[in-house]
């Protein structure tokens, strides 16, 4: 494989890590109906690829069995509302990681490589993408991404920070790190307390691009950070995430302005 080829990921045609970031919306729906509306919505929005947010959907079912079951059940007939150009990307936050509801190390791992292997779902190629934080049990997110890499689905290897923005070099070092792990797309999310906060988390990606080994996500949360969500492409994330509908994270703008201001700041 080329120097060249190494820096993109490509998932359903869609090459992350060249020109123009992508846009990635979240589903949310608590039920298959909703969910299914929101991706219908999110079709008609310039955004090709889905994150299904896996804690959400479902919040009745505590049991972790039976919430995997469900979101098995589920995922035949979103992918067939996506179709054959929009990326599926799966992910279960915990509430530790700023999500909706608890989860085990082991189930977690159970869920995901549910979803990669595509047990239930008529196809091996219902899932494009598989969110996981790095930070969980080493012998989990291992098997997870090793089962991703057997069934040629991305690895979106994620760090979070609610509390703060750490330093530029540890930032660096996080998105290294991940990617060293096996993860096609290190993705880091802090929260600024100053505008000195993005400056910081703009400048570790910007590093973190010019090592041109790969795809990577740099991300400010709120209001304060909403800066870096459209000038990912200047300073090296590959895609930014926005909302159709209701959004999924704090500082999360409408998809449609999203796509607007990334053509207008295109260095």
């Amino acid at each position: 494989m080329s120097d060249e080829r190494r820096r993109t990921a490509t998932v359903r045609g869609i090459e992350l890590g060249r020109g123009r970031p992508e846009i990635i919306v979240p589903l949310v729906g608590e039920d298959l109906e909703p969910l299914l509306a929101q991706a219908e919505s999110a079709l008609a929005s310039p955004a090709r690829i889905l994150e299904w947010r896996l804690d959400l959907f479902r919040p009745d079912l505590e049991d972790a069995g039976a919430h995997r079951e469900a979101v098995l059940e589920a995922l035949s007939p979103l992918r067939t509302a996506l179709g054959a150009d929009r990326a599926l990307l799966v992910t279960f936050r915990t509430t530790a990681e700023g999500g909706s509801r608890p989860l085990s190390d082991r189930d977690l791992g159970a869920l995901l490589e549910a979803l990669i292997t595509g047990r239930r779902a008529g196809t091996q190629s219902a899932v494009d993408l598989v969110d996981i934080e790095t930070a969980r049990d080493r012998s989990v997110v291992d098997s997870v991404i090793a089962a991703a890499r057997r069934h040629g689905i991305a690895v979106v290897g994620s760090f979070h920070d609610f509390d703060g923005t750490p330093d530029e070099a540890r930032l660096v070092e996080l998105l290294r790190a991940q990617r060293a792990r096996g993860a096609d797309i290190p993705k880091i999310a802090v929260t600024p307390r100053s505008a000195r906060d993005v400056l910081t988390l703009l400048s570790a990606s910007l590093t973190v691009a010019e090592d041109r080994t790969g795809p990577h996500l740099a991300i400010s949360m709120g209001s304060l950070g909403a800066t870096s969500r459209v000038a990912a492409e200047a300073f090296g994330s590959a895609a930014t995430f926005a909302s159709v509908g209701e959004g999924s994270a704090p500082g999360q703008l409408a998809a449609d302005e999203v796509a607007r201001m990334l053509e207008l700041l295109r260095p």
